[in-house]
């Protein structure tokens, strides 16, 4: 599992090579009550952000196979859009 949660370049250089894993997005305070579950491939995680020109800042990314991420984050919420 890899953390993110200062180099943008570093997060968009694992998505690229990593299509086939899972992201988790996390509020930097890391609330257990706000943690996304997605496709490494998603569009609310993935390309041109929606809200700036960075994935990492306020949010915090975490990737690796779905079955690490969820033992890892099991309050995780799978999002709507892929999956």
């Amino acid at each position: 599992m890899r953390r993110f949660t200062e180099d943008n370049g570093a997060y968009e250089r694992w998505l690229a090579d990593n299509q086939d894993q899972y992201v988790v997005n996390a509020e930097r305070s890391l609330n257990p009550n706000n943690l996304f579950l997605h496709r490494a491939s998603c569009a609310t995680i993935n390309g041109t952000p929606s809200r700036g020109v960075r994935w990492i800042g306020s949010y915090v990314k975490f990737g690796g196979t779905r079955a690490e991420l969820e033992t890892e984050h099991p309050t995780a919420r799978a999002c709507g859009r892929c999956l």
